[in-house]
């Protein structure tokens, strides 16, 4: 399915702030300051951004970020809305996306406050003003402040909350949102062509929240052009298949992945899965291995350096939370060593490698592949490289990455 470009789509005029990123350089500094942030790839094109700050607006924060470049023809979106309150996560996982973010406003009998339109049906009229998520045919994503009624061009649409930002500057709300700060979710779009879900922590000693306001200026700051807000407070949940509960929901009150509450409907993702394994977290076997410094960094500041005499044996494993067809590939650094023959061999499940594979030469500075496998169910994988000859070679990571 191929997902088509991004449209922002605004009927109508919004106030707006004189103020905008370049105004708030602390906040823009901060966020551009991309070494703080850690950062990892669970898709195709798509990356989680994580950082606690311990001062930002006033208080520490906490912010999660899951970036997607939307010229990927793999990736769709989805609204889900069972008719029941359900956790974020429990929607996702049930549908098997990758990744899902909380939706709009509802009332306690899952009603939503709003827009709802799933698989061509109008099910619930948009509130005049409201902001607003589209998915097209395609499974494209739109954003747009909507007037009563339906959104006929869209399969699915889902009515969410005020608009932040509208070509760059910040949207007034007025005086009073100034000053209330919550946990928050929102969705933004950047003009190079990513689209952030997002969502701020609040509520405890290690997350204060933001205003509408500070929100905004945060999604400006993180490139974002448009943006529109979610449900927020203890609703505030991004969860990723292969990571679980991302952000530190609080509705129970503690700064930990525990808190999620049950919600009326989600914003769903669906791209092919990628995990990656560090070198860190992979097990040693044998003698002769040794950490040395790697000069790019992408994987951690050191890597595994096997220069032994005897049996050496890297076993990179990770539980994989979808059935098909995936590959792996090795990470080699631009370290002496990095060249070095090695075996491959991928075991699924509990079976046991032959150890006997192909011969492979690490290319530094590149992903190389070392196996192809099919998985009937989700479960565990584990590469396991051994040296050529003899030949010293270097492990960094190994990346699982699903096939379309």
């Amino acid at each position: 399915m191929r997902f088509h470009a991004i449209a922002a789509l605004f009927a109508f005029a919004l106030p707006l702030t004189a103020q905008n990123a370049d105004s708030e350089p602390d906040v823009a500094a901060q966020i551009a300051d991309t070494a703080a942030f850690t950062t990892r790839e669970v898709g195709d094109g798509i990356v989680l951004r994580q950082r606690w700050f311990a001062k930002l607006f006033d208080g520490p924060q906490s912010l999660t970020v899951l970036e997607l470049q939307r010229d990927r023809v793999t990736l769709r979106f989805d609204v889900e809305a069972p008719g029941k309150l359900t956790p974020t996560s429990t929607m996702a996982a049930q549908r098997g996306a990758l990744a899902a973010i909380n939706g709009g406003f509802f009332e306690p009998d899952a009603r939503p406050r709003g827009l709802l339109r799933l698989d061509g049906t109008l099910l619930v009229p948009a509130t005049a003003g409201q902001g607003s998520l589209g998915i097209d045919e395609h499974g494209g994503l739109l954003l747009a402040e909507r007037p009563a009624g339906d959104w006929p061009e869209m399969r699915e649409a889902l009515g969410a909350g005020v608009v932040l930002l509208h070509e760059g500057k910040v949207v007034d709300h007025g005086e009073r949102q100034r000053s209330i700060r919550h946990p928050r979710s929102a969705v933004g779009t950047t003009a190079d062509g990513r689209i952030l879900l997002v969502t701020i922590d609040g509520r405890t000693d290690k997350a204060r929240g933001t205003s509408y306001e500070e929100t905004a200026k945060l999604l400006a700051a993180l490139g974002c052009t448009e943006a529109i807000n979610l449900d927020g407070g203890g609703s505030s949940t991004l969860w990723v298949a292969t990571l679980g509960v991302c952000n530190y929901p609080c509705d129970n009150l503690r700064f930990d992945h525990q808190g999620e509450r049950a919600v009326a409907n989600a914003l769903l993702v669906y791209a092919p899965a990628v995990i990656l394994v560090d070198d860190d977290d992979a097990e040693l076997r044998g003698q002769g291995f040794v950490q040395v410094r790697d000069g790019t960094g992408i994987h951690g500041p050191d890597c595994t350096l096997w220069q032994g005499d005897g049996d050496g044996e890297v076993v990179f494993a990770a539980e994989l939370p979808f059935a098909g067809k995936w590959r792996a590939l090795l990470w080699t650094p631009k370290v002496k060593g990095a060249e070095g023959a090695l075996r491959a061999e991928i075991a699924v499940g509990t079976q046991q490698p032959k150890l006997d594979g192909q011969t492979l030469r690490g290319k530094p500075g590149e992903w190389v592949e070392i196996g192809r496998f099919e998985l009937a169910q989700k479960g565990r994988v584990a590469a396991h490289l051994t040296p050529a000859r003899g030949a010293p070679f270097v492990a960094d990571a190994v990346k699982f990455a699903q096939q379309p």
